[in-house]
Parts: structure tokens; C-alpha cells; sequence
């Protein structure tokens, strides 16, 4: 099931976002830029702050068991795009429970950030993926997502390449 988070997910969230993140990409960083990344990025009255405002959507998966399964953070554009197109949307988390990728959550939530695109008008969608991250580039080919820049993302004191797709 897809819903929009409460106030009541928010640690729930915030785990989930921790996990996530560090099973995706936690490998890549020394520990203190990961711990660095991790309290910037995920502090839990940062989630308590995002839920519920109505330009920034969070939609959750819920799991059998009761858990989160995967979710879905969308917002106005805010990656370096020049100009930014007017209205223009970006996807800026979708994340997938360790254990539960390739059981079509991805899917789910894409498809209802899809829908809350369309009914925005169907402005430009945008997002920012690792340049290393092969599998999710692939994910988002399949929806119509093709590469139009790059930029610099740090984690701590290092610096990853990030591109930016773009979906019409």
C-alpha cells in the first residue's frame, strides 16, 4: 500500500532513510563523512518538519510485517538546472528497504510521484542520481528520465558526481 506519511512515521522514516542510504552507499565514504552526511541529512526533526508540507510530498510503502518497505520524497526543483523550467518538479529521494529491492515497491512509488506530476500539469521532472549507480540510472531510463548535467555532491569531505535527469 502507497500512502502519504504522517507525523507518526517520522523515526520510522528517518531509519529507513538511514539504512537505506548507508546499505546503497555507505561503503563509498570513511566513517566520520558518513556519520557527517547522516546527522546533515537525516535528523529526525528535519523529517518532522518535511512531513505534511503540501509542495513536498512523502509518500511511504508500507510493508506486510508492519515496517516501511521503501519511500518517495518529491519537491520543486532544486538541482543546479539552467534556467529552471517554470513549475519544473524534482524526485528527491526514492529509497527501497534493504531486502525488499526488486519486489516492484520502486515501481509503485514512481508510478504515484508520476501521478502527482500529471496532476501538477506535468511540468519537468528532475533528479539527481550517483554517477556510479548503474542500476538506479537503468530504473529511471525505464520511466523516460535521460541525463541533461552534472554536479558536484559532497558527503563530508568527499565529493561525489552526481547527474541530473530530466523527465518531460
Amino acid at each position: 500500500m502507497i500512502r502519504l506519511a504522517t507525523i507518526r512515521d517520522a523515526e520510522a522514516l528517518r531509519d529507513l532513510g538511514i539504512s537505506s542510504f548507508v546499505a546503497a552507499f555507505g561503503h563509498l565514504y570513511s566513517p566520520s563523512d558518513l556519520q557527517l552526511y547522516l546527522a546533515e541529512n537525516y535528523a529526525l526533526q528535519s523529517w518532522k518538519c518535511q512531513i505534511g508540507a503540501s509542495d513536498r510530498p512523502i509518500w511511504l510503502a508500507d510493508a506486510p510485517d508492519g515496517h516501511l518497505a521503501g519511500y518517495a520524497q518529491a519537491s520543486p526543483c532544486e538541482l543546479p538546472v539552467d534556467p529552471v523550467p517554470d513549475g519544473a518538479l524534482q524526485l528527491q529521494r526514492l529509497y527501497v528497504r534493504p531486502g525488499a529491492l526488486s519486489s516492484g515497491i520502486g515501481g509503485a512509488l514512481m508510478s504515484r510521484v508520476l501521478e502527482w506530476v500529471e496532476a501538477a500539469g506535468r511540468p519537468p521532472l528532475f533528479l539527481g542520481v550517483w554517477s556510479g549507480n548503474e542500476g538506479a540510472q537503468r530504473f529511471y531510463a525505464r520511466y523516460g528520465f535521460y541525463k541533461v548535467g552534472e554536479y558536484d555532491f559532497p558527503v563530508g569531505e568527499q565529493v561525489d558526481l552526481e547527474y541530473i535527469l530530466r523527465r518531460d
